[in-house]
């Protein structure tokens, strides 16, 4: 099964419950490119997801987005985890989408703010870097210390896996 299609497994009066992209996110059931936000692993109780705005077909699509933000993180059952943001390719059109931005943010430190671990940001452009300024006038300053900006060479998301 591949990730975009099967994100939870778990074994209940013997059976398998599968929780499928279709219940996280119609569109991205349709096409697993229309969003950027996935599990990509489970290591020691830490749930890892990543997101890459550049790489979303809807990268406009805000309601769309935040929904499926909110039920994937919705299924982590209480766990802690955390979000790798991958900034390459991010420029002007994914940066003006200000209330993206804002309402990740509100979602990674409000509602799923007691879970959330960290929030490390790879291959930051000067737009992203410029999105998290104006975010970190919402965020609260736990939130922000568990904030990680990472800009000192080219990082690939593996490294993190």
């Amino acid at each position: 099964m591949s990730l975009n299609t099967c994100v939870k497994k778990e074994q209940k009066e013997g059976c398998l419950l599968i929780d499928s992209m279709d219940r996280i996110c119609k569109v991205c059931a349709a096409d697993p490119m229309s969003h950027s936000f996935k599990k990509i692993s489970e290591k020691n109780g830490l749930l890892t997801y990543y997101c890459h705005p550049a790489q979303a077909k809807l990268y406009d699509d805000t309601d769309g987005f935040l929904l499926h933000v909110d039920n994937l993180l919705s299924l982590s059952s209480g766990k802690g985890w955390r979000c790798i943001v991958n900034g390459e390719g991010m420029d002007l059109k994914h940066a003006s989408q200000f209330k993206t931005g804002e309402g990740l943010m509100r979602l990674f430190t409000e509602k799923h703010g007691k879970t959330m671990k960290e929030i490390v940001v790879i291959n930051p452009t000067w737009h992203i870097k410029g999105m998290i300024t104006v975010a970190s006038t919402i965020m609260e300053e736990s939130a922000m210390q568990r904030l990680r900006i990472l800009s000192d060479r080219s990082y690939s998301v593996l490294e993190f896996v």
